[in-house]
């Protein structure tokens, strides 16, 4: 039996999620933890497994820094159990997000890279000229499928092999994608069956599911046309309450083994 689960992710694993009585517009902000962790499909998969949970995703991050928030978290875990103690699931977020190091004048912190908000000029004029030039300059010539889809593959394969050296089980899945065709994720290459990543997709097929978390909820509980928000917040841009309750429901039935 597992003794606890580490869920990571971005908002479709944080939740967005914002209790209306507080005065705070970020969803990870701590005082908004209590209405919203009960709300997410972490939190209702440890009540069916009967599993302790622990989420530490956060709304708006990219793949790169899910990658280091496991390691740093499984290290701490380690310290408390086992590795064949510990279940790690983990909702990659859009390969195009990426993050960059900032360290200017005393700040330091990792920045993370939205492509469809950079390119905004509303939101690009808010950032200092220096900065602007910059992303014009990164998104004409390095912001490409070739860079971010290479990327999402080398963070899938370094986490699987880093958790697997520790003896920790694990499971992958999609959580959404930032456009329709940006990229080529895992639900499309096993249909498509593209000859260049047959490795990757041998490598991940025991650990990885094979549809997102977005389109499980299209395709198995497609919209009631009284009620097109039954399963999406009110802009349908992530999955309230009862979107959360299906993807825990259908994430409980590969995991009933670690009981």
């Amino acid at each position: 039996m597992k003794k606890i689960i580490l869920c990571e992710g971005d908002s479709w694993t944080s939740g967005d999620i914002i209790n209306p009585q507080l005065d705070v517009t970020w969803v990870n902000h701590p005082t908004n933890d209590s209405y919203r962790l009960p709300k997410v499909w972490p939190h209702k998969l440890g009540k069916m497994l009967d599993v302790e949970v622990l989420n530490t995703a956060s709304a708006g991050c990219s793949n790169d820094s899910i990658v280091r928030r496991v390691v740093e978290n499984t290290f701490d875990l380690l310290e408390k159990y086992k590795g064949e103690d510990i279940f790690v699931i983990v909702g990659w977020s859009s390969p195009e997000r990426k993050d960059f190091y900032y360290d200017y004048n005393g700040k330091k912190y990792w920045e993370t890279f939205h492509p469809f908000a950079i390119t905004d000029p509303q939101q690009l004029s808010q950032k200092p000229k220096d900065q602007q030039e910059f992303y014009k300059s990164y998104i004409k010539y390095y912001w490409n499928e070739g860079e971010y889809f290479s990327r999402y593959i080398h963070n899938n394969l370094y986490l699987h092999y880093f958790l697997k050296s520790n003896n920790i089980d694990h499971l992958f899945f999609d959580a959404f994608y930032q456009t329709k065709r940006g990229h080529y994720h895992t639900e499309e290459m096993r249909k498509d069956g593209i000859k260049t990543e047959n490795k990757f997709l041998e490598i991940t097929k025991d650990f990885y599911k094979d549809i997102s978390f977005k389109n499980f909820i299209y395709q198995n509980k497609p919209y009631d046309i009284m009620d097109p928000q039954q399963y999406f917040s009110k802009d349908n841009s992530h999955p309230n309450e009862k979107g959360h309750q299906l993807w825990a429901e259908e994430l409980s039935k590969d995991l009933q083994w670690i009981k």
